[in-house]
């Protein structure tokens, strides 16, 4: 599957978008070689960005893919929407990384921050939101 996998997009515009998506991801993590603790984390994951999507611009898109970057790999995350965008993306990224830190029950964007390993955020003509979860080099064969 790693040479092999192509990027995957799925549409978000109902909540059994969601349903249908979460566990085609857990197959694709799964045959990319994560644990079901980092299955289960990206699956949340996964599904803490669709909701956003549904709740903030009523549809969008989730893109997943294998991305390999020196010597590691992982799998890479992408919500997109064309909704109303987020105001101040500096602000919000500080309380996520802020949120994701503390020790406390995070929601949203944050408990997507505490669950993956990056996020990164752009807000023009929509959202865009990038999350990537590396693979433990325990997990890594050749």
């Amino acid at each position: 599957m790693e040479g092999n996998m192509e990027r995957k997009t799925f549409r978000i515009q109902f909540e059994w978008d969601i349903v249908n998506m979460r566990s085609d991801v857990r197959e694709i993590a799964k045959k990319i070689g994560f644990d079901e603790v980092d299955q289960a984390r990206i699956v949340q994951s996964v599904s803490e960005l669709a909701g956003n999507i549904l709740q903030h611009a009523q549809k969008g898109s989730i893109t997943i893919d294998l991305i390999q970057k020196e010597n590691r790999k992982g799998i890479r995350l992408i919500g997109q929407d064309s909704g109303p965008g987020i105001e101040n993306v500096d602000e919000l990224m500080k309380q996520v990384h802020a949120a994701a830190k503390a020790d406390q029950e995070n929601k949203g964007l944050q408990r997507v921050a505490t669950l993956m390993d990056t996020i990164d955020i752009k807000s023009e003509n929509g959202t865009w939101i990038e999350v990537i979860k590396w693979l433990k080099k325990s997990e890594i064969v050749n």
